[in-house]
């Protein structure tokens, strides 16, 4: 089996180049995809509940500014975990799903 076998895919070029040997940086990528998911998560739930910025900070009892961070995936926190205090809020639950790659 070749090892370095060659692509034209640019996002596998990047990968081999910057995360493939960087447990690090594999963590810093999952944090941002999960970020990321949370962001679209608060998004959606803003839609649908028609929910201001500020109607959700005070659901949680938190500033505008972390949900802001929040939706734009730029909060250092544990982003799930405030993900999950919303739902919880709107009498929601979170469910993980593993999945084969």
């Amino acid at each position: 089996m070749n090892i370095h076998q060659r692509t034209s895919d640019g996002l596998k070029i990047l990968y081999q180049r910057y995360y493939a040997n960087n447990s690090e940086r594999q963590l810093e990528l999952e944090k941002a995809r999960i970020d990321d998911e949370v962001a679209r998560k608060i998004f959606k739930i803003k839609e649908t509940y028609h929910l201001s910025t500020k109607d959700l900070s005070e659901l949680i009892h938190t500033d505008e500014s972390i949900i802001e961070a929040l939706e734009n995936a730029d909060y250092e926190g544990n982003s799930f975990l405030l993900l999950n205090l919303i739902a919880t809020s709107l009498k929601m639950k979170i469910e993980f799903e593993l999945v084969s790659v």
